[in-house]
């Protein structure tokens, strides 16, 4: 039984997200838990006033009649770090897919402590989603950022079996930069010339992202192939503005915050960026007590 687990600041703009963990967690028949973390720097006479409000409102959530979706999730209420006491929950609950809502944006604390969606990819426990749109029917029209990798292969797994629904129709994309296009119009190769290499060099992309998704698909049909020659973030964008996706699933390395702080990973500029929910499968998260695994 897969195991899912939903972290709310109990702020409207996470309401979507504990829907959509509902919705994902009756069709899966999945376990749920519900976390909410009350920050530390609340005044310590206002902690455990604040930890009791908390408690009361998330119990609120998840009955009847505001509870919409099957039996009655789980329900926690914490106090210190939520980066921390999330992983704690994640690794207690030994959680399959962790779902949140947006990050409210600080600009100057992100860049030197990293957000709680980037301190749990870092640690590869599992995928994340991140819920930005209503959640009251399941994904139908679903964006995939795929390489030739094995890592892209577990995401495509994590995804059929933690979040797209069996008629969810699905486009995979792949950037595609032929290796010697700039050295070859350099050396004066004509100009049709260039053209056939590219063209040659696209058309073998996607029969790689076909065979990869016939290997890892349990429906590789269900897939369109897209291949993009512009950088990978900016690929990202203009397919999402193309496609109007409802979710966008992408892997990551999950490298460190520093370095992605100086130079940034496509992950984290679209995540930026996206108008759309997103699925991040960090690289190794896939594991064999997860069920896309």
């Amino acid at each position: 039984m897969p195991k899912l687990l939903c972290a709310t600041d109990l702020l409207p703009k996470t309401e979507a997200a504990i829907d959509r963990a509902g919705l994902l967690a009756q069709r899966l028949d999945a376990q749920l838990a519900l976390l909410h973390v009350v920050s530390p720097v609340t005044p310590e006479h206002n902690i455990e006033q604040a930890l009791q409000l908390a408690i009361a409102n998330l119990d609120s959530r998840a009955r009847p009649p505001q509870w919409r979706h099957g039996p009655a999730p789980q329900v926690a209420v914490r106090t210190g770090s939520p980066a921390r006491l999330i992983r704690e929950a994640i690794d207690e609950h030994r959680s399959d897919l962790l779902i949140v809502g947006p990050h409210r944006k600080r600009p100057v604390r992100d860049v030197l402590e990293g957000t709680i969606a980037e301190k749990i990819l870092s640690t590869r426990q599992c995928p994340l989603l991140i819920v930005r749109g209503k959640a009251d029917a399941d994904y139908c029209n679903v964006l995939l950022a795929v390489d030739i990798s094995e890592e892209c292969g577990a995401a495509v797994r994590a995804a059929e079996a933690l979040v797209l629904s069996p008629s969810a129709q699905a486009m995979a994309m792949h950037v595609c930069e032929p290796p010697y296009q700039g050295m070859m119009r350099s050396a004066g190769v004509a100009s049709e010339e260039v053209v056939s290499y590219v063209e040659h060099s696209r058309r073998e992309a996607a029969d790689e992202v076909r065979n990869l998704l016939r290997r890892v698909s349990g429906n590789h049909a269900r897939y369109g192939v897209v291949i993009c020659d512009h950088h990978p973030a900016m690929s990202i964008r203009r397919a999402i503005e193309m496609y109007q996706p409802d979710l966008l699933v992408m892997g990551t390395n999950g490298i460190g915050r520093m370095r992605r702080a100086l130079i940034g990973s496509v992950a984290n500029q679209i995540l930026d960026a996206a108008t759309c929910d997103v699925l991040i499968v960090p690289r190794g998260s896939v594991s064999a007590n997860n069920p896309a695994g």
